[in-house]
């Protein structure tokens, strides 16, 4: 039977045991959004702008050049984890070339994906294929993750997200213990467990200062070819591909610009987008008296009646909350005798920015059109692979496939799979944002509403910083072929509860239609049973989004037009 070919579902009971972290798991796929990073776009006053660029300078890696190649730490990641970007991609330049210190991945950024990556080698210590005769007190070494694991990694072509992919495979397979390091530094310091590629930065930071250069870097501390070919048992280590503009699968805004740009349009045109953003003017406004840079700054696909761009007056929130710098920071209203009291009227703004910011995606990602196609093209791509990988032999290794990319991406995968917080419509956000007679967008200001008792969020959440979403291919013991394979997704370390579309005739996000009446995947009943994604559920999910959508072929394609430079990098600016 076709994978790609529409097939009848059948309920699945499994044990539970399945929905956490047993079971065999025979593939990985993991997108994940960059770590932390300094804010996209200096929105303050002209005359602070020298100001808050030395302080973001002083939190991203010292010497990342203003030609945007990284610097020193770049350089170092990239002897062990090489990037080949394609001369599609910006003639082979990262889009973010020479904006340096704004969007680069921070010295915290770096640390929070090498123990993202780190906790995944160890959770596939565990419960990954062929590591029955590991033993768990084993030291980690003497798990060769290459030797088991076919390990491939892919960025958009930005350097915060390469960079953080580079710094995820550092964490993956990279790290050395401590005893091995103080056997050839011969030193008995033991602060640190852990010291990666890219030159120690991460303890050389902690013990030396934000402000110092990296010219003062002990040199002994820096990991050396040979200690990186004896981690991964004499193989290759993984490269960073940055591919063809016309294969890529990750960034449908930098990939088809002009028809993401009418496609987005076509949803700002609703009578309800329009009536509802407008409700944010006077949010803007307060926001435009702190922060004027967000006064006629690019917006995405032509502009909206609020006026601003709101991933950019979200960053600003983030980002300074990450490094507790006040918000009030390099302002006009810093240091003034008011400034208590600014500062709390600026912080009352966050929840609403957040919640207008998600509230716009969301409305996006209710377009059929939109979100097939932002999500069907690296859907498509994984559930390929994991036909392939249900067909490989039992020495073969089994496919671990890495993809670097932004909040919205992540985003737009977790609506087309149906994400339960997200999409049910029986929380604080989808039904009561149209029921007539009551306030449109009611509940703004309430911030994130938990999710029937759960501590999942709403229809409000965002993907942190270093977010993953883990697509685990799980085999089922005494089942063989298609029907003895299930799929696990994984949210930053939860497992979901899914409901996607299984037909043209499904309701869509923000519908009424109760839970019970949909089909569920990965929900645990009373007894103890749940009811995993099967191969054949999981085609049956990427066909019916891409009917509603229009059809496969409208996401095919690449196209070159003159919009590219106005607007092949507006799509995920903020990402």
């Amino acid at each position: 039977m076709s994978p790609f070919k529409p097939t009848a579902i059948v309920k699945r009971s499994l044990p539970s045991d399945h929905l956490t972290n047993r079971g065999r798991i025979m593939g990985v796929w993991i997108f994940h959004r960059h770590g932390d990073r300094a804010p996209n776009r200096y929105l303050g006053p002209p005359h602070h702008y020298e100001e808050e660029c030395n302080h973001w300078f002083s939190r991203i890696p010292p010497a990342s050049a203003q030609s945007g190649e990284g610097g020193a730490a770049f350089r170092e990641l990239s002897k062990f984890y090489e990037v080949r970007v394609s001369e599609t991609q910006n003639g082979g330049k990262f889009l973010d070339v020479g904006r340096a210190p704004f969007g680069f991945l921070s010295i915290l950024g770096m640390d929070q994906m090498r123990e993202v990556g780190r906790r995944f080698r160890h959770r596939y210590e565990k419960f990954g294929h062929r590591v029955s005769t590991l033993n768990s007190q084993d030291d980690p070494s003497s798990y060769a993750f290459l030797d088991h694991w076919d390990v491939h990694a892919y960025s958009t072509n930005y350097l915060r997200t390469v960079m953080s992919v580079q710094c995820f495979l550092d964490g993956l397979i990279g790290s050395r213990n401590n005893a091995q390091i103080n056997k050839r530094n011969k030193t008995t310091n033991t602060k640190n467990s852990i010291i990666y590629a890219g030159g120690g930065l991460s303890h050389y930071y902690k013990e030396a200062g934000f402000h110092e250069q990296l010219e003062l870097l002990n040199k002994s501390m820096l990991t050396t070819e040979e200690d990186m070919g004896h981690v991964v048992g004499g193989r290759t280590t993984v490269k960073v591909d940055v591919r063809d503009r016309r294969i890529d699968t990750l960034n449908a805004f930098d990939r088809r610009p002009k028809m993401m740009n009418e496609l987005v349009k076509d949803v700002i045109a609703t009578e309800q987008f329009q009536r509802i953003d407008s409700m944010a003017i006077p949010l803007a406004t307060k926001l435009c008296d702190f922060l004027p840079g967000l006064i006629g700054a690019p917006q995405a696909f032509g502009g909206t009646p609020s006026g601003i761009n709101w991933i950019h007056a979200n960053d600003h929130f983030v980002c300074r909350r990450a490094h507790s710098v006040p918000l009030l920071a390099f302002t006009d209203h810093e240091g003034k005798d008011n400034e208590v009291e600014a500062e709390a009227m600026l912080e009352s703004m966050a929840i609403p920015v957040m919640s207008h910011l998600a509230w716009r995606f969301r409305e996006w990602y209710s377009s059929p059109r939109l979100l097939a196609a932002v999500s069907s093209p690296p859907l498509r791509e994984i559930m390929s692979q994991m036909y392939d990988a249900v067909d490989r032999s039992s020495e073969e290794r089994r496919p671990f496939v890495l993809y670097s990319c932004h909040d919205v991406t992540l985003l737009g995968l977790l609506y087309a799979i149906g994400a339960d917080f997200l999409v049910s419509g029986e929380d604080c956000g989808g039904t009561r944002m149209q029921e007539e007679g009551k306030a449109i967008h009611c509940g703004l200001d309430d911030g994130l509403i938990a999710n029937h008792g759960s501590d999942q969020s709403s229809w409000r959440w965002w993907p942190a910083y270093s977010s993953t979403i883990a697509f685990e291919l799980v085999k089922v013991e005494d089942q063989t072929g298609v029907d003895g394979h299930f799929i696990r997704v994984v949210l930053n370390g939860k497992a979901l509860r899914l409901v996607p579309m299984l037909s043209t005739g499904d309701e869509r996000i923000l519908s009424r239609q109760p839970l019970r009446k949909r089909q569920l995947f990965g929900d645990t009943t009373g007894g103890g049973m749940c009811n995993m994604m099967g191969l054949q559920d999981f085609s049956q999910v990427i066909h019916t989004l891409e009917e509603n959508g229009g059809g496969g072929s409208l996401f095919s394609s690449v196209e070159e037009s003159s919009l590219e430079k106005q607007l092949g990098r507006l799509g995920v600016d903020g990402g």
